[in-house]
């Protein structure tokens, strides 16, 4: 990089800025970018699948925004890869593509756990690991997402997303994502049984 600044540049993209060692960073201007509006994305999207005579439904677009989170590299990545898989681009194929679990799916698990029903809940965590190959930290983060969209009293909420972060510390540094998952969901469990 020093050797040819006169006729030559970098741009490195990333999304975490700090997993770019310090020698690198110091070398670079730093631009930060927010997430695109979700209308955005779609229109960007909708754009993509006009002009490559791509047949997307609806459910499609939203399931690719869901998927996305705000990032259109994300978003053309997954359009590009259902397009392979389907003529029409429904959202069962984004959501296979992308291994990303339905949102409904998650919401169910959650919602089963805080019943305090910890068997059923471990058998909907058995489906996503198993049936649909999802990783640990993908479940986590997904069941991070969808907290703020259940009705939970806000101490309860609090201690729950102290857990998930407890527990996504610990699948980063390696730990066993099936005892972890299940302890997330005994914490749940506990938590549900604890306010009723």
């Amino acid at each position: 990089m020093e050797r040819y600044t006169n006729n030559c540049r970098f741009i490195l993209s990333c999304n975490y800025s700090s997993k770019i060692i310090e020698p690198i960073q110091s070398r670079c201007a730093v631009y930060r970018f927010r997430p695109l509006s979700d209308n955005a994305v779609a229109e960007r999207v909708l754009f993509v699948a006009r002009n490559e005579e791509l047949d997307i439904a609806e459910d499609g677009v939203e399931a690719i925004l869901y998927v996305a989170q705000g990032d259109m590299r994300k978003a053309i990545n997954a359009l590009q890869a259902a397009a392979l898989v389907a003529e029409t681009i429904h959202k069962d194929a984004i959501y296979k593509i992308t291994a990303t679990a339905r949102p409904e799916q998650i919401h169910e698990l959650i919602e089963t756990a805080l019943e305090g029903n910890f068997s059923a809940s471990r058998k909907h965590l058995e489906r996503l690991l198993l049936e649909q190959g999802l990783s640990g930290e993908d479940i986590v983060g997904q069941i991070y997402r969808a907290m703020f969209e259940i009705d939970i009293p806000e101490k309860e909420m609090v201690k729950l997303i102290d857990v998930i972060g407890e527990i996504d510390f610990r699948l980063t540094e390696g730990a066993n994502e099936r005892i972890q998952l299940e302890s997330l969901l005994a914490h749940f469990a506990l938590s549900g049984k604890e306010s009723n």
